[in-house]
């Protein structure tokens, strides 16, 4: 969206104020256009350069709501990574302006300082100052009123001799915010697939059996929500929690082993459960207002992935709204922990196992094969 001088709302009137006090914009003139633009989680811009003729040389970006890294090329290759912090604005000027490409990659978080930071919804509202007379910076290359040649650029950009430099550069720009890196940290490990995904399907009924009767504690605060609350157990096995206060709590849930999914809809078909990720939930923001999230998180195997899952809990819960998490702890009565991250075994009783037994070729033969008198 474009707006122009003599609709710029009042309500920016106090932050242009202040714009207009930087250095370099002072002596420029107020800006008189705006851009908005609105960005969610995973969307981007390919590399540009804003054209020189249309507007003076400062312009500024201002970032609303969430941060995101922007990345900066020079027509020499040289690469610049800026994280910009929500309510941060940034300054284009000289160089910068004219003859470094900015984009911001296609991803929904990004690395920065060794943490991940996970992207939302972000505004950016961009102020310049329209340009009355022809450009006449120093960078006639990528200067559109001084002949500017894109074919000569692509070919300035693509000599042999920076060829290494500019995977040198991509190099480091993977250890930054490397789309890969982060992806990887981001899914379920062997660890999660072998002994969670694989192990929870296997033991569905005899973990169900044994997962019949309510926390108390979760039982009560279920009882203390208020009427037409929209509760999620994310992690909900066999669905033990539904049906609590029912009167007043409309309940939906989700489970990543499809053999506890289907346990809790034979409870009651009218359970609204599915199957999901807790990774990744299929959910759009701020959708529920109270989380259940009961012995679920303690299962993922790195400090990344529990992260990643806190946070898509706080992302489908509406302001305000409320979460129960519970998880075990290191110190207990019944065994002791020497470490925080253990495996803890599942002794499968021999009747759960026939059900994952099957027999062996010969074994159906016999089975057709008359018994003698």
């Amino acid at each position: 969206m474009c707006i122009r001088d003599r609709d710029l709302p009042d309500f920016l009137q106090a932050i242009l104020q202040r714009i207009h006090t930087l250095p370099g914009i002072k002596e420029q003139g107020p800006f008189d256009q705006l851009t908005v633009n609105d960005y969610y989680p995973g969307d981007g811009i390919p590399p540009h350069f804003d054209t020189h003729s249309p507007f003076e040389e400062f312009f500024v970006s201002l970032s609303i709501g969430s941060g995101v890294v922007m990345s900066f090329r020079s027509y020499q290759n040289e690469q610049k990574h800026l994280y910009l912090p929500r309510r941060s604005l940034v300054v284009f000027a000289g160089e910068a302006r004219y003859a470094w490409q900015h984009s911001i990659s296609q991803r929904k978080l990004d690395k920065v300082d060794g943490q991940l930071a996970f992207r939302r919804r972000r505004i950016s509202l961009t102020f310049r100052r329209i340009k009355k007379d022809p450009c006449k910076c120093p960078f006639p290359f990528y200067c559109d009123s001084q002949g500017y040649d894109p074919v000569l650029t692509k070919q300035l950009s693509d000599k042999p001799a920076k060829e290494k430099k500019i995977k040198e550069e991509e190099v480091k720009l993977d250890e930054f915010v490397g789309e890969g890196q982060v992806e990887d940290e981001l899914k379920p490990g062997e660890l999660e697939k072998k002994y969670v995904y694989e192990i929870y399907d296997k033991i569905a009924p005899h973990f169900s059996h044994t997962r019949y009767k309510p926390w108390p504690k979760v039982e009560g605060f279920i009882n203390s929500l208020e009427k037409g609350t929209v509760l999620a157990d994310l992690g909900c096995g066999n669905g033990k929690y539904f049906g609590i206060n029912s009167e007043n709590v409309y309940a939906i849930g989700s489970d990543r082993s499809i053999g506890l999914i289907e346990l809790a809809k034979e409870k009651d078909s009218n359970n609204q459960v599915f199957a999901a990720d807790s990774l990744r939930l299929p959910m759009r923001d701020e959708c529920v207002d109270v989380i259940l999230s009961i012995a679920v998180v303690h299962h993922f195997s790195t400090r990344a992935l529990r992260i990643q899952a806190l946070r898509e809990l706080n992302r489908i819960l509406r302001v305000g709204g409320k979460i129960f998490i519970q998880v075990w702890a290191l110190e207990q009565d019944e065994r002791k922990f020497e470490h925080q991250d253990v495996f803890v075994p599942w002794h499968l009783q021999y009747k759960y196992c026939l059900l994952y037994t099957s027999p062996s070729p010969r074994d159906r033969q016999k089975s057709r094969m008359p018994s003698s008198a």
